[in-house]
């Protein structure tokens, strides 16, 4: 609750920011990184004005395309990342799902996370919960 709260926060300030911090910030998702990597890191690399050299392109696909995931934390290895990004929809219970999202609704609206509506919608993989982020 306590982490949900503070990055409620954060992004209220990252969408109505004060004069120093505008043009200062940008938010990145996770799945983002995932979904499109060599797009997300070119994004991130322009902002701070830097070019992305082809061995870091190379890298970022090694680091998210491997042959699976691990389930250790702080573990840094290639791993399927789009495996690992639905990894909560399975290791959760319907309930506790629903209890992250009562905790964490306004982080997750700003972030373009949609609520799961039934136990059946989470294990679906094939229908994604994820939307565009109002950042």
């Amino acid at each position: 609750e306590g982490i949900c709260s503070s990055m409620a926060k954060t992004l209220q300030t990252a969408l109505h920011p004060p004069d120093w911090l505008r043009g200062n910030y940008l938010a990145v998702r996770y799945e983002d990184l995932v979904v499109e990597p060599i797009k997300t890191l070119r994004q991130v690399y322009g902002f701070v004005n830097l070019t992305v050299s082809p061995e870091m392109e190379k890298f970022a696909l090694n680091m998210t395309s491997g042959p699976g995931y691990s389930s250790k934390p702080f573990v840094v290895s290639a791993r399927n990342a789009t495996q690992a990004l639905s990894a909560w929809r399975t290791a959760l219970s319907f309930p506790q799902i629903k209890q992250v999202e009562e905790y964490c609704q306004q982080p997750m609206a700003l972030l373009g996370y949609e609520r799961a509506g039934s136990p059946e919608e989470v294990k679906d993989l094939s229908r994604t919960l994820l939307r565009k982020p109002r950042l």
